[in-house]
């Protein structure tokens, strides 16, 4: 950027204006943030909850508090050790005295660095010594208080501290982006704009459209107010029509044009009008004719047949036949309107998806109103929105401004048009100070809405430029290195107000023993004059870069090559790519070489092979029918069967049924001890941990127990199988589509030192002694997506297709990735403290490499010219010229910088082994660990309890995920009345899990207040939403609604009864219990005057579970307050117990309720409602426990449990 700059002093920088500080990588962005942040503190007498501090991620919030207070004590410390020769210290002295007073009390301990010293004796000319004591601990004290955020955090802090000024709700619910609930508007957009459109419907049939996919591609651009669209319109059925009138027209004469073609052919060039492509060509018109379809175009050859075409491809010396070539210019007109029509139907796709992601946004947006929630990006937009289209805006700026009285904006390179408008409508309008710290270099997250330009923006409306110019990170001549090969052009990341900003190392010297090369370009060609494919290079690379460590690694291990005076280990060794399947390439290369590696990405665990394995797994529990799934997982990762393996479980039928069994087993399991239990069983059973292990699969072992710790986590939250299978498949769906949350991230798979295989992204940030990047020779894609951002001139963003793109629109795109690219590469090199391994090879895409644009012509050869020369070079020469023209390009620059340390390799490096010294192994022992005896707090549910009662008598039918083994109609009690039940009634209606679910959620929503015929809609809706037949089965669940809106509860009161603001559905609660004891449990249960019936109180003494201290969570279905202010507890059961109202009498309920113990299930909600009035400040004389079979309600009393509980009696767990 052509701005005047200057080195950043964090001691002399003026606080005031906006202050733009590029920071190269390492330079020691967070040492000067923490530096600045301290002279804020200690020279210019701020507060620390008035200096607002502001990152990108939470890892560097965290860092960046820890560094900040550690700076502060740091000038604490040397105060305090000062404080003893205070007399000494005069307003003048300088930092040099005060070190050596320092010193001299503290002659064994490090001293803090000058800064520290400095700052000091510049507050100490203005300030005594015991009042700047005094402040530091106050600061110190306070910093709890340090307005240190996120940009999420920072936005929601202000809305939450503004609510009034920003005119948002105070009791939202902030969420994390749900792929599954966008998932919903995109099939309702699809519905109301596709379903009933037969034009359209055919469109997104021939072009494989679906809700999903268009979703997908999509995604990424919902929620961002700055993008613009451009909505091409095109009448499709105007062309439509002209079009089949012109076929029509065509299709009664073809014969004739046919036949006129090949006569005037004689007199037309043969190149232009070759016999085989016309007889094709006829041969496709002439098939679409016979089968009454609109004919293709393959070849775009019906153009050719343009009368004024046909006039200029006559040779030399005919005659043009002017009535023949009218009679075929119908062909060409044909041509036209077929292309016009391919070019309307993609225009009308394109809008489409404009209006699908309009619409979607308006979804998301009216949805997160109305349920109060917010995401993450919401909170952004929301700040904005209340700056700019909010009357109250400038009022809202201008109280924030007040409370903050300087900014300091981290990581600013990461920025967006969003982010960046908040800073500057809140600081810089009003004239805060306000410091931006980044690095454009290393601006690589435009994936994540990062973007360039509004850093750029931003560095021209700063009033000052700084730069940190020293690295301590890597040593002189390797910066050297770097910097030469950027220098290389005037223009190194191709866009324009881009520079490379020279940076100068701290140290001379390397701290490798003996001296190496400090950039090493391995070429992978060796002495090959043709080119090779691209997979071969890669494996080459991956084989080349296996050797070169392990061979490093032998030298260390023989005292050859030390770091710091040590041997060199593998943990200083860092192998950068920039995809995993390039990470899987390198791993597998080291481990043939004995050499043991860490796969470090930023990735969730769900987009892990072991997450669709489990999947599969768990599916099969549900459906051992369904051995198309044992298959699956067996030939998985966690298994790793080969094809031949198969074919034998194929043969054997025993087998086959032991598998069977298992999956039956372990459903079992899970119903009774829970997902976990069952899992490690099914594990424990089959070594699957054994097989991970025996194989060396240590990344697979530690995804393994990762997914298992997420599901027990999720499983504890009572879901059913079903629901924990839906769960984990839509997490795996989200992490597919890049959306997962950041609790999922990939953990490592050891601690040890290891070489970490790091993807570029992942690296930022961090530092290696040596590093290798074997693929870094391999461009990356540079053909534009389906959809573009593209930066306008004025500043704006626009959303385009890539059929709207013209050749600037290209070009500029080819501009932008060829700068993200380059600035990959920055991020990539400077990850390295020692060494620099660099892979350098020939393929196809070499035209796009960074490395062909820095090295190729002139500082002053731009990105297309470099593109123009290899391809003129590749016309003249073939791929072998373009090929030696590249490896002359790193001769060249090799050459001029003789005396650098940069090598260019073209052999081959030597075969190698690691062979670790482990002579000194010892004999280990388990440890024996002293027996402890201590207590936890439990949190867990009936659920939860219930899982530990042994299994009853009953037997399970089926082995569907189920609500509760009745609810899913398995329950063994007889059956009397009626064998059948009468066809389509309620007690026909299917059993199991779906139906359970289906009817919780349609009594959920249903209003007892109106009439089931006036919920029609809603009932239809909820029964095909389930996949059951709305028209079959609407009349007998319109019926059961009925029944159980007019069955009479308390007294004379039905649900119909009772007014909506008297109801509370699905009320959730968490009990805190010290003594829910099972031996007191029982005995209050058998007491008379509780009214238990007694084959509940026999049932108890078949509960078995550890005594509750802790938490017990639930939900309710509906607790009620009738008129005469009794309160009722509402259960819905859809259990089975016959086919007639006769078989839900009192007794064959009673049986129910004591085989699944629900009495104790009635019992906790008693309790948490009792609580609920209790602490509201009305408490209860007693609580009515309904429990609803919804199959036996007739209004006659059948169907219904009735309990009522005496409060009084409750009084324990009160």
């Amino acid at each position: 950027m052509m701005f005047q700059t200057q080195p950043f002093n964090a001691l002399t920088i003026p606080i005031e204006r906006t202050n733009l500080i590029e920071a190269s990588a390492g330079t020691g962005k967070t040492y000067g943030i923490a530096a600045l942040f301290t002279r804020l503190i200690v020279l210019e007498k701020m507060a620390v909850e008035r200096i607002l501090v502001v990152t990108f991620t939470k890892a560097a919030t965290a860092e960046l508090k820890t560094r900040l207070r550690a700076r502060l004590e740091d000038a604490l410390e040397v105060l305090e050790t000062l404080t003893p020769g205070i007399e000494l210290i005069r307003h003048d002295t300088d930092y040099q005295a005060l070190h050596t007073l320092y010193r001299q009390y503290r002659r064994q301990e490090e001293a803090p660095d000058d800064f520290i010293f400095k700052l000091l004796a510049e507050a100490l000319k203005k300030e005594n010594l015991p009042r700047l004591v005094i402040r530091l601990k106050a600061a110190i004290a306070d910093f709890d208080s340090a307005a240190i955020f996120t940009i999420h955090g920072f936005c929601q802090r202000l809305l939450r501290d503004y609510a009034f000024l920003c005119q948002v709700p105070f009791d939202t619910e902030l969420t994390e982006q749900n792929d599954e609930r966008l998932l919903l508007p995109a099939q309702d957009f699809w519905r109301t704009r596709i379903a009933n459109n037969p034009t359209l419907a055919r469109l997104v049939y021939e072009h494989k459209y679906t809700p999903q996919n268009m979703l997908a591609s999509l995604r990424r651009f919902l929620n961002r107010p700055h993008l613009n669209f451009r909505r091409p319109n095109a009448d499709l059925d105007k062309i439509e029509a002209e079009l089949h009138t012109c076929w029509q027209d065509v299709r009664n004469r073809l014969p004739e044009l046919i036949r006129i073609f090949w006569n005037v052919r004689p007199t037309l060039n043969g190149n232009s009008y070759r016999e085989s492509t016309f007889k094709e060509l006829f041969a496709e018109l002439q098939y679409a004719a016979d089968n009454g379809l609109i004919p293709g175009d393959s070849k775009g050859k019906l153009a050719d047949l343009d009368a004024e075409i046909l006039q200029s491809k006559l040779k030399k010396g005919q005659t043009a036949n002017h009535e023949a070539f009218k009679q075929l210019h119908i062909l060409a007109e044909l041509g036209r309107l077929k292309t016009a029509h391919e070019e309307a139907a993609t225009a009308v796709l394109t809008a489409l998806q404009i209006d699908m992601l309009v619409y979607l946004n308006q979804a998301q947006a009216e949805y997160k109103k109305s349920n109060r929630e917010r995401d993450f990006d919401d909170l952004l937009i929301d700040v904005h929105n209340a700056l700019n289209e909010s009357p109250l805006g400038h009022t809202f700026a201008k109280t924030v401004a007040e409370n903050w009285q300087v900014a300091l904006i981290d990581e600013f390179q990461d920025t967006d048009p969003l982010q960046y408008g908040i800073f500057r409508d809140i600081f810089i309008r009003h004239g805060n100070p306000l410091f931006l710290v980044g690095d454009p270099k290393q601006a690589i997250y435009s994936f994540r809405g990062a973007d360039i330009y509004a850093y750029l923006q931003a560095a021209k409306d700063a009033e000052y430029h700084y730069t940190l110019d020293i690295n301590y990170r890597s040593h002189t001549a390797l910066v050297d290195g770097i910097s030469a090969l950027f220098n290389q052009k005037q223009r190194p990341f191709v866009l324009e107000d881009l520079d490379f900003a020279e940076v100068r190392a701290q140290r001379n010297e390397s701290r490798l023993d003996p001296p190496q090369n400090v950039i090493r370009i391995r070429w992978l060609h060796g002495n090959e004059t043709e080119a090779v494919s691209k997979e071969v290079l890669r494996r080459r690379a991956a084989d080349y870069c296996a050797d070169e460590i392990a061979g490093i690694l032998n030298q260390a291990e023989t005292g050859r090559l030390n770091f710091q005076g040590e041997p060199l280990q593998s943990g200083h060794i860092a192998v950068l790519v920039r995809t995993h399947n390039e990470g899987h390439m390198i791993a597998g290369a080291l481990k043939a070489r004995n050499v043991q590696s860490v796969l470090i990405y930023h990735d969730s665990v769900f987009a892990a092979e072991e997450a669709a394995a489990l999947a599969a797994l768990i599916s099969f529990w549900l459906q051992p029918q369904r051995t198309e799934l044992l298959r699956f997982v067996l030939s998985s990762v966690l298994f790793g069967f080969t094809a031949a393996d198969l074919h034998t479980l194929n043969q054997s039928e025993a087998e086959l049924s032991e598998w069977i069994h298992s999956a039956e087993t372990a459903a079992q399991q899970w119903q009774q001890h829970g997902f976990y239990a069952a899992m490690q069983a099914f594990s424990s059973r089959h070594g699957i941990e054994t097989h991970l292990l025996a194989s060396g699969n240590e990344r697979s072992l530690t995804n393994y127990h990762q997914l298992l710790e997420k599901l027990a986590e999720e499983d504890e939250q009572s879901h059913t199988p079903a629901a924990l299978l839906q769960w984990l498949q839509a997490q795996i769906q989200s992490a597919h589509s890049g959306k997962s949350a950041k609790s999922n991230i990939l953990r490592l798979e050891s601690d040890e030192a290891l070489v970490k295989i790091v993807t570029i992204h992942a690296s930022k940030g961090l530092e290696y002694p040596l590093v290798f990047c074997p693929f870094i020779w391999d461009a990356a894609k540079n053909t534009p997506d389906d959809w573009q951002v593209l930066h306008t001139p004025s500043g704006g963003t626009e959303l385009l297709a890539k059929h709207q793109l013209d050749s600037s629109n290209e070009q500029q795109l080819a501009d932008e990735t060829a700068s993200e690219n380059l600035r990959l590469l920055y991020v990539a090199l400077t990850r390295a403290a020692e060494q620099l391994t660099i892979y350098a090879g020939y393929c196809n895409n070499t035209p796009d490499n960074t490395f062909a644009y820095l090295l190729e012509g002139t500082p002053q050869t731009s990105r297309e010219d470099t593109a123009a020369a290899y391809m003129a070079e590749r016309k003249s020469n073939k791929a072998a010229g373009e090929m030696q023209m590249f490896y002359r390009n790193w001769q060249s620059f090799v050459q001029k910088h003789p005396d650098s340390g940069i090598a260019l390799c073209n052999d081959i490096p030597p075969p190698a082994v690691y062979h670790a010294n482990n002579s000194t192994q010892g004999n280990y022992q388990a440890h024996i660990l002293p027996e402890r005896i201590f207590e936890f707090i439990r949190h867990t549910s009936f659920t939860g309890l219930s899982r530990t009662t042994p299994a009853h008598d009953y037997e399970y039918s089926e082995l569907q995920p189920t609500l509760d083994p009745a609810e899913a109609g398995l329950s063994n009690l007889p059956v009397s009345g009626t064998d059948t039940a009468e066809a389509d009634s309620i007690f026909d209606f299917p059993r199991g899990a779906a139906a359970g679910i289906c009817l919780h959620e349609l009594l959920e929503k249903f209003n007892f207040n109106l009439s089931a015929v006036e919920q029609t809609e809603l009932i239809r809706t909820t029964l095909a939403k389930h996949s059951f037949d709305a028209e079959y089965w609407y009349s007998s669940i319109a019926s059961m609604l009925e029944h159980t809106r007019r069955t009479q509860l308390t007294g004379k009161y039905a649900l119909a009864d009772i007014p909506t603001k008297q109801r509370l559905p699905e009320m959730g609660f968490v009990l805190h219990m010290e003594d829910f004891k099972l031996p007191h449990i029982r005995t209050w249960l058998a007491q008379d005057h509780i009214r238990l019936p007694q084959v509940c109180i026999d049932a108890a003494a078949l509960l078995d579970f550890s005594d509750v201290k802790g938490f017990l969570n639930g939900f309710i279905d509906m607790v009620y307050q009738d008129s005469d202010g009794h309160v009722c507890i509402i259960d819905y059961k859809s259990n089975h117990l016959g086919n007639s109202s006769n078989d839900y009498s009192a007794e064959n309920m009673d049986t129910a309720m004591a085989e699944h113990h629900y009495y104790l299930q009635a019992l906790i909600y008693a309790i948490a409602t009792a609580r609920y009035f209790k602490q509201r400040g009305r408490p209860l004389q007693t609580v009515a426990v309904r429990y609803l079979f919804l199959r036996g309600l007739n209004n006659n009393g059948n169907g219904v449990w009735s309990w009522d509980i005496d409060t009084a009696d409750l009084a324990p767990w009160l």
